[in-house]
């Protein structure tokens, strides 16, 4: 989904504006003062919240985030036949 996750660290409720703001390498006071501000002046609260609740909801974790990405435990080397100059 973009590149976009939660993040356990520095999370207040779900971790929404903790994972958008370190993608971003942003302050989440700033992200969540945002949304706040922009919920006390928008007459459409309840959408905004929804989408809220809908990232909170489908985003992942962000550990789980780069585990399915790039996988998890140690690396594996392939197995090649040894190349001897003398043969």
């Amino acid at each position: 989904m973009l590149g976009f996750y939660k993040e356990r660290q520095g999370r207040w409720i779900s971790g929404v504006f903790a994972g958008i703001a370190k993608r971003f390498v942003w302050d989440p006071k700033w992200l969540r003062a945002l949304f706040l501000a922009i919920l006390i002046f928008v007459d459409h609260k309840f959408l905004l919240v929804l989408a809220y609740v809908a990232l909170a909801y489908f985003l992942p974790y962000r550990q789980t985030f780069y585990a399915e990405r790039y996988g998890t435990g140690p690396r594996k080397r392939k197995e090649a036949e040894k190349i001897y100059p003398w043969q």
